[in-house]
């Protein structure tokens, strides 16, 4: 399997900004970085994966990507979907049979999850794997890769499921806890912070800036 991964990485200073209450803005820039970084070592250690493809607006972004190797885009506009749809012509354009869509903040991601999604792939066209929601998509692997259009934003998961079941392209679901836990709140810091599965750049960062304390003081002004 020629399999191509695509990482849409927003603006760094647009990201995360609900995350506002508990870090400043330079420590959620860097915060997204070392996200970022976690998802790049899993993908750049799993085999199959031929090509990986960072795509941002933001150059910080794609100056960082490069130090792993990878093909950097700076995408036409800031819009997600453009963004996508941009990466997965390059992968076409290059001879890639297949694209695993990931997002750049999940940063439990593992080669072993990547490798079931490859092995379910091998079955069906789509093998779409969803946020802890069930609302987001946080894996996308389509073989060709231009096999449905873009679809992100709120209620993917189901759009992309009801697509494919439109045109009768063959799919499998996986739910995958590594893959599920993206964070973009202080609910999701909170769980993240809690799980010892896997040690990660992200892991360290937050240990070194003390997240621990700064969510505990926050729950407690909550109440909780």
């Amino acid at each position: 399997m020629s399999v191509s991964a695509i990482i849409p990485v927003k603006k760094l200073d647009d990201a995360k900004s609900r995350l506002s209450s508990l870090l400043s803005k330079n420590e959620r820039r860097e915060f997204c970085l070392e996200m970022l970084e976690d998802v790049l070592v899993a993908v750049k250690t799993t085999k199959c994966i031929r090509w990986t493809v960072v795509v941002s607006v933001d150059p910080t972004v794609l100056q960082a990507a490069k130090s792993f190797d990878v093909v950097t885009l700076m995408e036409s506009q800031p819009s997600l979907n453009q963004a996508v749809s941009e990466a997965i012509n390059w992968c076409v354009q290059n001879g890639a049979k297949s694209a695993l869509i990931l997002p750049a903040d999940i940063p439990l991601i593992t080669p072993r999850d990547l490798n079931r999604i490859f092995s379910l792939g091998k079955e069906a066209a789509m093998v779409i794997s969803p946020s802890r929601s069930e609302d987001g998509t946080n894996a996308l692997l389509l073989t060709p890769p231009n096999i449905l259009p873009t679809s992100y934003g709120k209620h993917s998961f189901q759009r992309y499921i009801k697509e494919a079941s439109r045109q009768a392209i063959s799919f499998h679901t996986i739910k995958l806890p590594g893959i599920a836990l993206d964070i973009d709140t202080v609910e999701d810091l909170t769980d993240f912070v809690k799980l010892n599965t896997k040690e990660t750049n992200t892991h360290k960062f937050l240990r070194e800036i003390e997240i621990s304390q700064r969510l505990s003081k926050q729950w407690k002004s909550f109440g909780g």
